[in-house]
């Protein structure tokens, strides 16, 4: 018991303190108030009961380890229950991430491949390898995508525990890989106005959209969840997605969340968030950033290449209705 409370007493001071309900309230102040919403807690709270309420469908969690699930059966409760048991919040990790050393595909503008770093992205992988040993996180596991780019990035680091995801690799461009995005306007007209009209669900020809890449990222962010720090090396539209996760920005913003190259971004969680802290080397790389599109230009190309408009559907080549 004497154990139970210290633990309540450590964790409201903590985490609780910090909520919003106590921005600028005097710490001792604010630790009664919240032992006082937990002694009223107590007087209306009532325990699920595995054999009184066997009818009802419930996951209960006791001590933060331990799980009692009751009736689970739909794909959204199942999902629920498997984020619930992975997650660890008496664990709090600091995340590294960092895309992948420039490369030759970069510096021509081009999206997509599987193509060598550049001169300046070898430098950044020798200063990001200098850069682990300075700050102690030689010990951390690494983790990379299956692309060339990623490899060669993370060659340069000490750590000998590396682990290669094919989750991490970057989004699929399909039949506009390797192109540039001026090709792709001039090429395929249509298809670079529909993205930029709904970027987050657009899906290349052949390809992937953001939602098909937040959805095959999904185990990859459970491990996050439940592991411990990491240092994750991987590409742009991947950090987008994780990124958006970890900060819990909205899913439309997250196609246009910034990812410089050469560029450490190290992530802390607090009581309720995340932190973000961008650490960057000064070694100069292409920007490969595209930023928002306005909804007048975006219609402008649309008309420009023939696509029709009926209030909010476009109508492309009459194939959907």
């Amino acid at each position: 018991k004497q154990w139970y409370q210290r633990r309540v007493r450590g964790n409201i001071r903590e985490h609780k303190l910090r909520c919003p309900d106590y921005q600028g309230c005097d710490p001792d102040d604010a630790f009664q108030d919240f032992s006082q919403r937990i002694k009223n807690y107590k007087k209306v709270y009532q325990t699920l009961s595995l054999e009184l309420d066997r009818e009802l469908t419930f996951i209960r969690v006791s001590n933060v380890t331990q799980f009692h699930i009751n009736s689970v059966n739909s794909t959204i409760q199942s999902k629920s229950a498997y984020f619930l048991m992975n997650l660890r919040p008496h664990i709090q990790p600091t995340l590294y991430f960092t895309r992948h050393g420039e490369t030759e595909f970069n510096m021509d503008g081009k999206i997509g491949g599987d193509s060598c770093l550049s001169e300046n992205g070898r430098r950044y992988g020798e200063e990001l390898g200098r850069f682990v040993r300075e700050e102690g996180l030689s010990e951390l596991p690494v983790w990379t995508s299956l692309m060339r780019r990623t490899l060669e990035t993370g060659s340069y680091l000490p750590n000998t525990s590396v682990e290669r995801y094919k989750a991490l690799n970057e989004l699929d461009a399909g039949q506009c890989d390797g192109l540039t995005y001026q090709q792709i306007e001039t090429d395929y007209p249509e298809e670079f106005a529909l993205r930029d009209l709904d970027k987050y669900n657009y899906r290349y020809p052949r390809g992937e959209s953001y939602h098909d890449l937040c959805c095959r990222l999904e185990p990859v962010i459970m491990d996050l969840e439940k592991g411990g720090s990491v240092f994750v090396i991987c590409h742009q539209a991947v950090l987008r997605c994780i990124v958006g996760y970890l900060l819990d920005i909205p899913v439309e913003e997250i196609p246009y969340i910034k990812i410089p190259l050469h560029t450490v971004i190290k992530i802390v969680p607090t009581a309720y968030g995340c932190e973000r802290e961008d650490i960057k080397f000064g070694i100069s790389s292409a920007i490969t950033h595209r930023d928002k599109q306005s909804v007048e230009s975006i219609e402008k190309r649309l008309i420009d290449a023939g696509i029709n408009k009926v209030g909010s559907t476009y109508l492309w080549n009459g194939l959907l209705s």
